[in-house]
């Protein structure tokens, strides 16, 4: 029996147990089925709860977005040529930065804003957006955090 699969608090009068420990109580002669046996008779009034796992703190929205993924995405595209091009040189241009995934995701979330739905191939299809303009956006941004820190 391990010392991690039930918890009893004596102020709110709660016995929590684990799954594991609650399948052991399937056993009569488990020496949990003994201990829960002598809990009850001690503490008849006892509330017995089962532990839950815990949920995941966060979501990650970015979860799997690889630049492996990223290229397979925009490789569907009629201008894909011209989309992986423009990719790489952000690539190359990231890697001056501090954090360059970030750098190239931001680019990517900029290019494609609905890349989570399918891909349109209709007129409203993605254009390459000018890499001046993505570095001018960045250097104004920059400018902005130091002007807020000093």
């Amino acid at each position: 029996m391990k010392n991690n699969t039930y918890k009893i608090d004596f102020v709110n009068n709660t016995l929590t147990m684990s799954k594991a420990f609650e399948e052991a109580l399937n056993n009569p002669n488990s020496q949990e089925y003994k201990l829960f046996l002598q809990l009850r008779a001690d503490f008849p009034s006892l509330t017995i709860i089962r532990k839950t796992r815990r949920a995941s703190k966060k979501a990650r929205p970015n979860k799997n977005l690889t630049y492996k993924h990223m290229e397979q995405y925009m490789s569907v595209f009629k201008n894909a040529d011209e989309l992986l091009a423009q990719f790489d040189a952000v690539k190359r241009c990231s890697l001056g930065q501090s954090n360059p995934y970030m750098y190239v995701l931001d680019w990517f979330k900029k290019q494609f804003p609905k890349y989570k739905e399918l891909p349109d191939f209709g007129s409203n299809a993605p254009k390459v957006i000018d890499l001046e303009t993505i570095k001018k956006k960045q250097e104004e941004k920059q400018d902005q955090d130091e002007k807020k820190g000093a």
